[in-house]
């Protein structure tokens, strides 16, 4: 249920993974575990800015356009998740800036 670390083992075990789908997995909100459709955009952004060479997330392409926001909203990969705190389901998501407020906040 900790995105962060769930996209932080696929990266480092599957680094040239191109097709990822976690639909009805508790890391991803959706429509399938009560996520809105604004935390599902929030998730694709987060793990296309950690996982560049992905080519498809879930069940959809991944656009260049997704590409830019995600590296507009997160930055670039990091190589350590420690300082992002990205989370799903005790969800911390955390923007690229520190001026911008998470995304949202629930209890860990």
């Amino acid at each position: 249920s900790n995105l962060a670390l769930f996209i932080g083992n696929i990266t480092s075990n599957f680094p040239n993974i191109k097709y990822l789908s976690m639909m009805k997995n508790a890391a991803a909100p959706s429509y399938f575990n009560g996520g809105s459709k604004q935390e599902y955009q929030d998730y694709r952004y987060y793990v296309i800015s950690q996982i560049p060479k992905l080519h498809a997330l879930d069940d959809t392409t991944i656009t260049e356009q997704e590409r830019v926001n995600a590296v507009q909203m997160y930055g670039p990969r990091r190589r350590s998740n420690s300082s992002s705190n990205v989370k799903s389901n005790g969800r911390q998501l955390r923007r690229k800036t520190e001026t911008t407020p998470l995304l949202e906040e629930h209890s860990l």
